[in-house]
């Protein structure tokens, strides 16, 4: 980016170490507005590397480092949990409106993505799906690199790229295809600050409208983004003329949420909302350098509070806008966050951990602008991110991939043992699993089926292989759903041809009478592809009583295993 040529009589002299160096902003000529509304500082002071090329060959190494990252993290996922709302409810005739709102966000951009590349690909393209997020990352990290560069050169950039993109601690925004619409409000507010760093023009403007409104279509997001870029045109004289960039697209969205607008902020805990936004946004301070725990995080967080407040006395007018600009995105955030979320998500949550790191990463350059900036600095800049990259963000990564894989494993297997039953045999109200997908119906699973190709179900053959705990899930969906079915059995029968002497066994495919004992209830469980055992009916067999038990037949020749430990008598039908 080239420094734009002002009049001779603006150039003032270089000032010597520590000292404040003079500032135009945002093109503005200094002598037709008041001193107040002085510009953007010039040009930093750095010494220039010797080969400035290998800051760019190392920008592309780590954003080509970071596409094979997430690539890597992301193989073998499947959808996450409010994203299988999207692949179901949301695509084909009688689906709400794109405008109709996403967990209360107006998410029509990526919804509307999502559903084409849904389309394009099918259920098993999740590559496909996860492409759009690793663009946005790698979007961000240029994009921070370009507003650092003009500000402590392009060697320390590269290290403020690297900060946000090797953040591990906000992995949600590295994993889940669904953080796309956050991340893209994230790159669209730093691309409009980059956009206030150039001349004022009328093309820059209708950019500047578009980015606002691509930051409110993307996540709720938006709005903190759009009050960060109106508090900086605030205060210019300049930007108070271009407010119209900002008041057309708040004005649009205030018409969509008249009309689709929900909202579940409650104003009587504000002692409680207050403390989980200084915790959420302490989280964010301590995961610039790999530190996941709340005291070093609000520690942290204050030290940085101290150097920014001593820097905004220090640093020219048009960078004291900047960041107040930035301080009030973070606690408009911050603060609706807190209002609608302290009771459902913990402050530590990953996906609130990204807004938090670019901003005050932005701040932080905005605070260094003036200071003279040594050739050994981006050396440095570059090992702190490294080494927290090492501690805490690398171990993140890695779990926050096991946490989703897991996940992905048992909403595979619940898949893939409501197709085992088939359509026809499953309540369409059946929530396939609850504890791992709680919005997916049946009805609506097998809707999707039929309208896109793929299928990420495990089949029969892979249920008797399911990894890890994946197998108990498909057999709670199994028993839920009436893959063993429970009945009433002849109360008269006393006797028993091939009686069992224990109380666990195979269940043969003609079923089971199962006797509870005179004197007391009897709990039945049972188990198929896993080793957990699973609760068969809701409430126990009531003393005296007996019951049947019929495998309805399917795909697998794998026979159910009860335990009624404790029945009267055991006898196969």
């Amino acid at each position: 980016m080239t420094a734009h040529p002002r009049p001779e009589s603006d150039v003032a002299a270089p000032a010597p170490d520590g000292a404040e160096a003079p500032a135009t902003h945002h093109g503005e000529h200094a002598g037709a507005r008041p001193a107040a509304d002085v510009a953007a500082p010039q040009r930093p002071r750095h010494e220039p590397s010797k080969h400035p090329v290998v800051w760019y060959v190392a920008l592309a190494i780590l954003l080509l480092a970071v596409a094979y990252l997430m690539l890597f993290l992301t193989r073998g996922l499947t959808f996450n949990l409010d994203e299988w709302i999207v692949v179901t409810e949301r695509r084909g005739p009688g689906a709400p409106s794109l405008l109709e709102p996403h967990n209360e966000h107006l998410s029509v951009i990526v919804i509307g993505l999502f559903l084409a590349l849904l389309k394009v690909g099918g259920l098993d393209a999740f590559a496909l799906l996860v492409a759009p997020l690793v663009a946005l990352q790698l979007a961000l990290g240029l994009l921070l690199f370009l507003v650092a560069r003009e500000r402590v050169g392009a060697g320390v950039a590269v290290g403020v790229a690297a900060f946000a993109l090797l953040s591990g601690l906000a992995y949600e925004n590295f994993l889940i295809p669904g953080q796309a619409g956050q991340m893209l409000s994230i790159v669209a507010g730093v691309a409009a600050f980059f956009v206030l760093d150039r001349s004022p023009s009328e093309r820059d403007d209708r950019l500047l409208c578009v980015l606002m409104v691509v930051a409110l279509c993307s996540s709720g997001l938006g709005i903190p983004v759009l009050v960060g870029v109106a508090v900086e045109l605030l205060l210019t004289a300049e930007g108070r003329r271009r407010l119209w960039v900002v008041a057309v697209p708040f004005g649009l969205y205030l018409l969509w949420y008249v009309v689709y607008g929900t909202n579940r902020a409650g104003f009587e805990e504000l002692a409680l909302s207050a403390l989980w936004a200084w915790t959420a946004l302490g989280n964010a301070a301590g995961a610039l350098i790999g530190e996941r725990q709340n005291e070093p995080g609000q520690d942290m967080l204050i030290v940085l509070l101290v150097v920014l407040i001593y820097r905004a006395f220090r640093v020219p007018a048009a960078s004291r806008v900047r960041l107040a600009a930035l301080a009030m995105l973070l606690a408009t955030f911050y603060g609706l966050t807190a209002i609608s979320r302290y009771d459902v998500a913990p402050p530590s949550s990953s996906r609130y951990l990204t807004v938090g790191i670019v901003f005050l990463l932005l701040m932080l350059v905005e605070a260094a602008r003036s200071w003279r900036i040594r050739a050994w600095a981006p050396y440095v800049v570059i090992l702190i991110a490294l080494i927290g990259f090492s501690k805490d963000n690398k171990i993140a990564f890695k779990d926050g991939r096991a946490l989703f894989l897991e996940r992905s494993d048992r909403v595979r297997a619940s898949l893939g043992a409501v197709e085992l039953l088939g359509r026809a045999r499953v309540d369409p109200q059946l929530e396939v699993a609850p504890g791992a997908a709680p919005f997916l119906e049946a009805g609506h699973w097998f809707d999707a089926l039929d309208g896109l190709r793929g299928d990420p179900g495990l089949s029969a053959a892979e249920l008797a292989d399911a990894p890890g705990d994946s197998g108990s899930f498909a057999d709670d969906t199994l028993v839920r759903a009436g893959g063993l079915a429970l009945g009433p059995a002849d109360q008269d029968a006393t006797d028993c041809e091939r009686p069992w002497t224990t109380g666990t066994g195979r269940v043969p495919a003609t079923g089971l009478r199962v006797q509870a004992r005179p004197s007391e209830p009897l709990t039945i469980s049972a188990r198929r592809f896993g080793e957990s055992w699973v609760i068969v009916g809701v409430l126990p067999v009531a003393p005296g009583h007996a019951v049947s038990l019929r495998p309805q037949p399917d795909a697998s020749l794998l026979p159910y295993v009860v335990d009624a430990t404790g029945a009267a008598s055991i006898c196969p039908l």
